[in-house]
């Protein structure tokens, strides 16, 4: 008997070591997955308050200094494999203030001019650059300057969001539409900053989001012709759609639809419907149709870099194949 109670004592004091090790472990396990999921209610550190009214990329770098960086290193203007522009020196002006511009692609071939004469792009039509560069030079392109264009032309090259809302008093469309009906130089005045966190991110819980009405409608319409009804992009779309929608609502087809210049996306032909279509913008009124249905060309991922001096001879349809749709549309035009 006394042998089972010295048995006891010393079984006791373990077993009530061990309760206790495991109690303890359970309740930091209990308080570490209240704590994760409180911060996965908070998955950034809030220095400043964005809301669905803030378009300035500034603010929003204050909560996102990493997004931020990566954000305003668009400014580089270096010539990769995938593209990209060297800077030239320009002489502001008070029409022009811009002091460093990109190549233009007139002057490279000049047989470009007499292809596009009475067309905006026979008279400006540069190498790309990046994002921070596209609500300046779009205001300052001869194309804008010395040519009328609608309010339309804003929709991807600026912060149109906010601008949006305000104008319709709340409803997107009904904003897009009164910039769709206003000149280019009215509708700028409505915009500060190029496309920015606000015009793909929801300002609270920082998920993607599409905010171009042209899209929406476009999307919409696609769904629509796949038996789908209603289809709202920002709530039924995945996260991978999503990754592909934010920036394909302005990296898309499109052309001006109607006397309000809207601008339409043909995505109900299917995705890539845009390519029969293509940006006919106002070549529909010189009596230019969509062009002929070819079947697409393999691109290598690094397109070989040609500097063509005036006079000098060039391999044009190769090069015309990287020029805006539009432009290749009125190539063909002129050839028939």
């Amino acid at each position: 008997m006394s042998e089972a109670k010295s048995g006891w004592g010393k079984i006791l004091p373990v077993t009530i070591i061990v309760t206790a090790v495991v109690t303890i472990g359970i309740s930091a396990l209990l308080v570490n997955i209240v704590e994760r999921k409180e911060e996965g209610k908070h998955t950034f550190f809030r220095v400043v308050e964005v809301t669905d009214d803030t378009d300035d990329p500034a603010v929003w770098g204050k909560n996102f200094p990493l997004q931020y960086d990566a954000y305003k290193r668009t400014v580089d203007m270096e010539r990769t494999r995938y593209g990209g522009s060297e800077a030239m020196p320009h002489l502001p002006s008070q029409a022009d203030p811009r002091s460093i511009v990109t190549q233009s692609k007139i002057d490279q071939d000049p047989r470009l001019k007499t292809m596009w004469a009475g067309y905006a792009f026979g008279v400006d039509f540069r190498e790309e650059r990046g994002h921070a560069y596209m609500l300046v030079d779009q205001r300052n392109t001869r194309r804008v300057t010395e040519f009328k264009q609608p309010g339309t032309c804003l929709n991807c090259h600026a912060s149109t969001y906010v601008a949006m809302k305000k104008l319709g008093g709340g409803d997107l469309f009904a904003g897009f539409e009164k910039i769709n009906m206003m000149t280019y130089s009215e509708a700028t005045k409505n915009v500060k900053h190029p496309v920015s966190c606000i015009d793909c991110h929801e300002p609270q819980t920082m998920q993607l989001r599409v905010t171009r009405p042209g899209f929406l409608e476009g999307i919409r319409n696609l769904k629509a012709s796949q038996g789908v009804a209603n289809y709202d992009v920002n709530t039924m779309a995945s996260a991978q759609e999503m990754r592909s929608y934010v920036c394909g609502q302005c990296h898309v087809e499109y052309y001006f639809k109607g006397d309000q210049e809207a601008a339409h996306l043909p995505l109900a032909q299917g995705p890539q419907g845009g390519r029969h279509h293509r940006l006919l913008r106002r070549g529909a009124a010189q009596g230019l149709g969509p062009p002929r249905h070819r079947r697409p060309r393999p691109q290598s991922p690094a397109p070989r870099v040609r500097n063509v001096e005036p006079g000098r001879p060039c391999p044009l349809r190769r090069r015309l194949r990287r020029l805006p749709h539009a432009l290749q549309a009125r190539g063909r035009a002129k050839d028939q």
